[in-house]
C-alpha cells in the first residue's frame, strides 16, 4: 500500500452475510469443494467527502416477498441477519448511518444494494445503467426491487477520466467517480449487464466485485464451468474481462485486486 495518502483516509471491510461456492461446480480444472464466502462492504474515509460505502451487502429488506426469498435463497445460498447488516455494524464501531455520505454500487444484485433502503441519506454514484435501473425501476427481479430506495435519492453517473491511469492499458473507459481521481471505475459487464470494478490510485487496491468469485481465479487461472456460464447475464462479456483481470493480475505486481467474496 502506499504512504502518500492524499484523499483516501481509510479502507475498512465488513461481512454483511455470505454465501456458499462449490469450486468443483464452479471450474472445470479446479478440484476444491464447496465454500462459504463473506459478502463484502467497503466503508472508505475520504478526506474531503467523508465516510462513503462501496456497496452495502444484505439486509433483511430481501425478505418482503418471503416465497420470492425463498427461491433466490435456494440458488444463490445466502446467509444473513439483522446483526451482519452494514447499518448494525456501523452502529456498533459508533459511526452514525447519517453520516454516509456517497454510496458507490457496482451493480444492481441483492447482496450489493439489499440495505440501501435501510440508510437515511446519502447520494448514489455508478454507471448510468445502473442509475437508470435505480431511478426508472427498470428492474424485472422483484428481489431486486426490494432492495431499492422507496424515496427520491440524488443520484450521480460518473464521468470520464481525463488523467493518467495504469488501468487504459487494459479497459478502453475509465470513469472519475467522485470528480478528483480518487476513485476510479471500469465497466465489468458478464456477471450484469451494468458492473463496474472501482479502483482507488493511492492504495493500488481494484474492487473487482463479482467479475470472478475471488482472487483464487486469477491466481490459479481457474476456468469457469458451463454451469458457471449459465449464471452470467452476459457469458461472453464475463469470460473477456476475466481475461483482463488475469493478464493485470500477472502484470501489475503491486496491484491488489479483490472481490466482493474475497476472504480479508
Amino acid at each position: 500500500m502506499k504512504k502518500n495518502i492524499k484523499n483516501i483516509v481509510s479502507v475498512n471491510f465488513y461481512e454483511c452475510g455470505t454465501e456458499e461456492f462449490d469450486f468443483g461446480e464452479c471450474f472445470i480444472n479446479s478440484d476444491g469443494g464447496k465454500e462459504i464466502l463473506p459478502i463484502n462492504v467497503i466503508l472508505l474515509e475520504h478526506r474531503r467527502f467523508g465516510n462513503m460505502l462501496i456497496n452495502t451487502g444484505c439486509a433483511d429488506t430481501l425478505k418482503k416477498n418471503l416465497t420470492k426469498y425463498a427461491l433466490y435463497k435456494k440458488k444463490h445460498r445466502l446467509e444473513f441477519n439483522s446483526e451482519s447488516s452494514i447499518i448494525s455494524q456501523l452502529e456498533k464501531e459508533d459511526i452514525d448511518p447519517l453520516m454516509i455520505k456517497k454510496v458507490l454500487l457496482t451493480h444492481c444484485s441483492p447482496e450489493c444494494c439489499g440495505a440501501l433502503p435501510l440508510l437515511p441519506r446519502y447520494e448514489l454514484i455508478s454507471s448510468a445503467q445502473v442509475m437508470c435501473m435505480v431511478k426508472l425501476g427498470k428492474s424485472e427481479d422483484s428481489i431486486i426491487k426490494s432492495t431499492m430506495p422507496s424515496g427520491n435519492i440524488p443520484v450521480k453517473a460518473a464521468g470520464i477520466y481525463n488523467g493518467q491511469t495504469v488501468l487504459k492499458k487494459y479497459f478502453k473507459w475509465v470513469y472519475d467517480i467522485l470528480w478528483d481521481g480518487s476513485v476510479l471505475g471500469v465497466d465489468l459487464r458478464g456477471h450484469a449487464s451494468e458492473m463496474m470494478g472501482f479502483y482507488i490510485p493511492e492504495l493500488d487496491l481494484f474492487y473487482a466485485a463479482d467479475a470472478a468469485v475471488d482472487e483464487r481465479v486469477l491466481e490459479k487461472d481457474l476456468v469457469p464451468s458451463e454451469h458457471m456460464l449459465e449464471k452470467q447475464a452476459y457469458p461472453d462479456d464475463y469470460l473477456y474481462n476475466l481475461m483482463i483481470l488475469k493478464k493485470m493480475n500477472r502484470e501489475e505486481k503491486n496491484m491488489k485486486i479483490v472481490f466482493l467474496h474475497s476472504k480479508q
